[in-house]
Protein backbone atom coordinates (compact mmCIF):
# COMPACT_ATOMS: atom_id res chain seq x y z
CA UNK A 1 0.00 0.00 0.00
CA UNK A 2 1.32 3.72 -0.92
CA UNK A 3 2.15 6.14 1.39
CA UNK A 4 -1.15 8.55 0.46
CA UNK A 5 -3.11 5.81 0.43
CA UNK A 6 -2.56 5.34 3.77
CA UNK A 7 -2.64 9.05 5.08
CA UNK A 8 -6.01 9.27 2.94
CA UNK A 9 -7.69 6.16 5.31
CA UNK A 10 -6.82 7.54 8.31
CA UNK A 11 -8.12 11.41 7.36
CA UNK A 12 -11.26 9.29 6.66
CA UNK A 13 -11.21 7.68 9.37
CA UNK A 14 -10.49 10.76 11.51
CA UNK A 15 -13.30 12.61 9.72
CA UNK A 16 -15.90 9.71 10.65
CA UNK A 17 -14.99 9.95 14.08
CA UNK A 18 -15.47 14.12 13.89
CA UNK A 19 -18.96 13.16 12.44
CA UNK A 20 -19.85 10.80 15.07
CA UNK A 21 -18.69 13.19 17.80
CA UNK A 22 -20.85 16.07 15.72
CA UNK A 23 -23.65 13.79 15.51
CA UNK A 24 -23.46 13.16 19.42
CA UNK A 25 -22.62 16.43 19.96
CA UNK A 26 -25.72 18.09 18.72
CA UNK A 27 -27.70 15.52 20.38
CA UNK A 28 -26.41 16.29 23.47
CA UNK A 29 -27.07 20.41 22.59
CA UNK A 30 -30.32 19.67 21.40
CA UNK A 31 -31.57 17.96 24.95
CA UNK A 32 -30.16 20.71 26.96
CA UNK A 33 -31.71 23.68 24.69
CA UNK A 34 -34.84 21.93 25.55
CA UNK A 35 -34.40 21.64 29.50
CA UNK A 36 -33.33 25.32 29.58
CA UNK A 37 -36.80 26.29 27.39
CA UNK A 38 -38.50 24.52 30.31
CA UNK A 39 -36.44 25.35 33.05
CA UNK A 40 -37.26 29.26 31.45
CA UNK A 41 -40.90 28.83 31.28
CA UNK A 42 -40.83 27.46 34.93
CA UNK A 43 -38.95 30.37 36.23
CA UNK A 44 -40.86 32.84 34.37
CA UNK A 45 -43.96 31.10 36.65
CA UNK A 46 -42.24 31.92 39.25
CA UNK A 47 -41.69 35.63 38.61
CA UNK A 48 -45.11 35.86 37.76
CA UNK A 49 -46.59 33.69 41.02
CA UNK A 50 -48.45 31.07 39.00
CA UNK A 51 -48.64 27.90 37.71
CA UNK A 52 -46.69 26.91 33.90
CA UNK A 53 -50.66 26.21 32.29
CA UNK A 54 -52.01 30.06 34.01
CA UNK A 55 -48.83 31.39 32.16
CA UNK A 56 -49.79 30.26 28.70
CA UNK A 57 -53.25 31.82 29.32
CA UNK A 58 -51.19 35.13 30.41
CA UNK A 59 -48.98 35.08 27.69
CA UNK A 60 -51.68 34.30 25.28
CA UNK A 61 -54.20 37.03 26.14
CA UNK A 62 -51.61 39.46 26.28
CA UNK A 63 -50.44 38.63 22.63
CA UNK A 64 -54.18 39.07 21.52
CA UNK A 65 -54.67 42.14 23.45
CA UNK A 66 -51.20 43.35 22.13
CA UNK A 67 -52.41 42.08 18.72
CA UNK A 68 -55.81 44.29 18.60
CA UNK A 69 -54.00 47.08 19.45
CA UNK A 70 -51.96 46.97 17.08
CA UNK A 71 -54.56 46.29 14.62
CA UNK A 72 -56.40 49.38 15.94
CA UNK A 73 -53.30 51.40 14.42
CA UNK A 74 -51.42 51.91 17.50
CA UNK A 75 -47.73 51.36 16.72
CA UNK A 76 -44.85 49.73 18.73
CA UNK A 77 -43.26 53.07 19.69
CA UNK A 78 -46.81 54.12 20.44
CA UNK A 79 -47.88 51.33 22.94
CA UNK A 80 -44.52 51.36 24.34
CA UNK A 81 -44.98 55.07 25.17
CA UNK A 82 -48.34 53.96 27.11
CA UNK A 83 -46.60 51.84 29.06
CA UNK A 84 -44.01 54.03 29.76
CA UNK A 85 -41.48 52.47 28.01
CA UNK A 86 -40.57 54.88 25.32
CA UNK A 87 -37.43 55.72 23.51
CA UNK A 88 -36.33 58.66 25.49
Amino acid sequence: MGIYVEKRDKLIEKIGELENRIANDTAKKKTLEDKLKEVSRLAMAEEYNCKPRELDDIISSEHQLLEKLRASGLSDDELLKLVGGGNS
